[in-house]
């Protein structure tokens, strides 16, 4: 429908941005020498150019801005000590400040090569003296406290990587989706229960620069949009009713059409009103369905944050899977793999799809679970025992230092069963039970988990349309204000089966090195055994008047 976020070829042309990195580092690491002199030096430049539309009661909210917002950020990693230990160490037993937290350094927009090289220089002096007195309080928690309990070296080795791809422009025509964007709002709307209404439009083009002290050299592009429909009520109980349907594309002709978007649009709207005058659920302990998206959420929560590598040495962490290795975690017909390499899920683009991470590192395929025996971690450069080299996935977002990150998590199964076969299991395992019915869980809006040691090790997935399916022959019943929690041993260990029906979630995933883009596919997963908690609910009455209506007072 519109062309949009092409990659401009421009790889052979002169490249400012590039030029001034590489001076800079060169200068930088010619000059300081000598003991407290970093052994590793590496910029990471992100320019990012976002746009966006957005409609409310079928008018646009703000003016449409055409050249969209355009920014560059700077982070900049030193490293002083050596690979074995450094100044990144954890200092134990006290306050100290999260290298993974820090300050990045705003760029100017333009390519004047001085002006780009003084703000480096800047950023660089205060990361190599915040470094280097970080690496003093590193050596004096070393010798107070204890030995560490993985003492395996703070950063691994990688291969030089010099590839140059062609920038990332934007080429959007705005103005062609107001009559979309707006229609589509109206649709929305039109119904005196949809209390609050949007439908969105947003994209970014976005070019990252990697240059190292070992001479790794990256331009990566990337690309992406979403465009997503959003819509709220207020049930009598108080409790607040929402609904958001939305894909995520790589490629603008990916986007749906506006036909199927005005279907979209009606389908939010009629299951809106009727999600509103369902019970609310309760309390549960018994078989669930979790359809599609819905379990690759759910392993998403229970699994890939406690297989992050650099968990598995922090002291604070619960350690989950670290001594589990080659031990079975999930039933022999149970396969789970993150491969950022795969851009696409039969034919659905995945969100989480990178040539390089952010430290310059080729993306690889890792195998997580193998017949059901958990087989290994997500790595970043930071080594843990037993697995001394990064498999590319040390992500992190502007302003934030990677640590190993999920990407595309992708569940299999050697055994998979048709959509009634399982249903047919879940209705069986609940009469087993004694239950009165079991759930199906269609549809999530996402979820959280705890891996620390100071809170509970669990999980918290939110789900949004679940239904009860009675044992004995009544209707399905939908249900709504539910969230699914658990702990993750007890969880995997109650997997039944899977459905042949892998589906693909899309979305943005928050841990300690910021929010970046990511995908789960999987197909349905029956759970012997999984309970439901009530979702938290206001107070606050439905409107106290009637919504305005064209024309006048109705």
């Amino acid at each position: 429908m519109l062309a949009w976020l092409a990659l401009a070829a421009q790889a052979e042309e002169p490249d400012a941005v590039m030029d001034a990195l590489r001076t800079e580092l060169d200068r930088t690491t010619r000059t300081l020498q000598g003991e407290d002199a970093p052994y590793f030096l590496g910029y990471r430049l992100t320019e990012s150019t976002r746009f966006g539309l957005e409609a409310r009661y079928g008018q646009l909210a703000e003016p449409v801005e055409p050249e969209g917002r355009r920014n560059r950020q700077l982070d900049v990693v030193a490293r002083v000590g050596s690979p074995h230990r450094d100044s990144t160490h954890a200092v134990r037993g006290a306050f100290s400040f999260d290298p993974n937290i820090h300050l990045g350094k705003p760029l100017p927009l333009d390519d004047d090569p001085m002006a780009l090289r003084v703000e480096i220089w800047n950023a660089t002096g205060k990361e190599v003296r915040d470094a280097r007195e970080r690496w003093q309080r590193v050596k004096a928690n070393q010798v107070v406290m204890v030995a560490d309990e993985d003492p395996s070296a703070d950063f691994s080795d990688a291969d030089r990587v010099v590839d140059l791809r062609p920038l990332a422009a934007r080429a959007l025509d705005l103005q062609a989706w107001v009559p979309v964007v707006t229609e589509l709002s109206g649709i929305l709307d039109d119904d005196p229960q949809v209390h609050r209404s949007a439908v969105m439009l947003d994209g970014v083009a976005t070019n990252t620069w990697i240059v190292t002290s070992e001479g790794t050299a990256i331009r990566q592009p990337r690309t992406w949009a979403r465009v997503a429909l959003q819509a709220s009520t207020r049930a009598e109980d108080g409790t607040m009713v929402q609904l958001y349907r939305w894909k995520d594309v790589a490629d603008p002709a990916d986007l749906p059409d506006a036909d199927t978007l005005r279907g979209w649009a009606t389908d939010l709207r009629d299951d809106l009103l009727e999600m509103r005058e369902a019970p609310s659920g309760d309390a549960y302990s018994g078989p669930v369905l979790l359809e599609g998206s819905a379990a690759g959420v759910f392993v998403h929560e229970v699994l890939g944050h406690r297989v992050e590598g650099h968990r598995q040495k922090d002291e604070d962490e619960g350690h989950t899977f670290r001594d589990k290795v080659g031990q079975r975690i999930l039933p022999p017909f149970v396969d789970i793999v993150d491969d950022p390499t795969l851009a696409e899920w039969e034919g659905l683009p995945l969100n989480g799809h990178y040539a390089y991470d952010e430290e310059g590192v080729p993306a690889q395929r890792a195998v997580l679970v193998e017949d059901g025996v958990f087989r290994g971690f997500l790595m970043s450069r930071s080594p843990i025992e037993g697995f001394a080299e990064s498999n590319g996935h040390g992500r992190a977002q502007p302003w934030r230092q990677p640590v190993s990150r999920m990407a595309n998590t992708i569940v299999s199964t050697s055994e998979p069963h048709p959509r009634e076969e399982l249903r047919r299991m879940l209705i069986a395992e609940a009469k087993r039970q004694g239950r009165p019915f079991g759930l199906i869980v269609e549809d999530i809006e996402g979820g959280f988990t705890l891996t620390g040691r100071i809170y509970p090790n669990a999980f918290n997935v939110r789900a949004v349309t679940a239904w009860r399916v009675y044992t004995d022959g009544r209707p399905d019943e939908r249900v709504r204000n539910i969230d699914l929690v658990g702990t993750p041993l007890i969880a995997l260990q109650n997997v039944m089966a899977l459905g042949d029906d892998p589906a693909v979630f899309n979305g943005f995933c928050g841990a300690e090195s910021g929010s970046v883009p990511n995908a789960a596919v999987s197909p349905s997963m029956l759970l012997r055994t999984l309970e439901v908690q009530k979702k938290e609910k206001d107070s606050e009455r439905p409107p106290i008047l009637p919504k305005p209506a064209e024309g006048g007072d109705t």
